[in-house]
């Protein structure tokens, strides 16, 4: 039997699933971030991170983006049964401010809040190795 707290998450994750629109960033080889794209509160977005997948949105107000971030194993043809394991972050990120996510592919996404806290952009930045000085 399920707890009320699993029923919320499961009830959340499937609203959130059911307004997704798909997005998904490519960075550019040799570091040139994405074009930017632009999240509306409750409107997720999925991008593409090797073996996993990232789906987010966020919710606005009292001066900060409250940002969900949700990481699972990306659907493959060779496995029949999917992975099990999920992971979600909640990240508060204040009006006007960013945070990252590093991602195992040498991929950073990078969620700013608007000075608002009414939308939030989300770029995608190959990481790449600083050269070494000789």
């Amino acid at each position: 039997m399920m707890t009320a707290g699993k029923r919320i998450f499961a009830l959340a994750l499937a609203a959130v699933l059911s307004l997704t629109a798909g997005v998904s960033l490519h960075a550019e080889p040799n570091g040139p971030a994405a074009a930017p794209v632009t999240l509306k509160p409750l409107a997720a977005a999925s991008f593409d991170a090797g073996r996993k997948h990232v789906l987010s949105y966020f919710v606005g107000g009292e001066g900060a983006c409250r940002l969900t971030v949700i990481i699972f194993d990306a659907p493959s043809l060779e496995e029949t049964t999917p992975a099990t394991a999920t992971t979600r972050l909640i990240v508060p990120i204040s009006s006007g401010k960013s945070a990252n996510i590093d991602t195992a592919v040498a991929k950073t996404l990078r969620f700013a809040c608007t000075a608002d806290a009414a939308a939030m952009t989300v770029t995608a930045q190959e990481r790449v190795a600083p050269r070494a000085a000789y």
